[in-house]
């Protein structure tokens, strides 16, 4: 089963998350706290996800309750979680066994052979 995977901070800039002044919260916490924003937040990576076909790892704000989506790229990942990842993208028709092969680095066989 696909787990979201990630922080956010209340009340915070970029810069306290960089500088480390503040502890972050689970993602899955925004769903209290802000649920509306976190429910379109949920739709816009599974939006994202579909279209570059690969895990993403993504920047927000939430300014007076409305989801500001800022940057994604694709997430970086472990060898083990390559795979996993790779599998699933297969699994859930996001890209073929192909494309989710040439997403496995060399690096990442690298640590899970050794």
């Amino acid at each position: 089963a696909n787990v979201m995977m990630g922080e956010y901070l209340i009340n915070a800039q970029g810069e306290d998350v960089v500088a480390g002044i503040r502890t972050p919260q689970p993602i899955a916490k925004m769903k209290e706290v802000l649920p509306e924003a976190y429910d379109q937040f949920i739709k816009n990576i599974n939006l994202l996800e579909k279209h570059f076909g690969d895990m993403q790892d993504v920047e927000f704000t939430v300014e007076r309750g409305k989801l500001w989506m800022l940057q994604c790229r694709s997430g970086k990942r472990t060898g083990p979680a390559a795979f996993n990842i790779a599998a699933s993208l297969v699994k859930e028709g996001l890209c073929s066994k192909e494309d989710a092969l040439l997403r496995i680095e060399s690096d990442h066989v690298k640590q899970v052979l050794h």
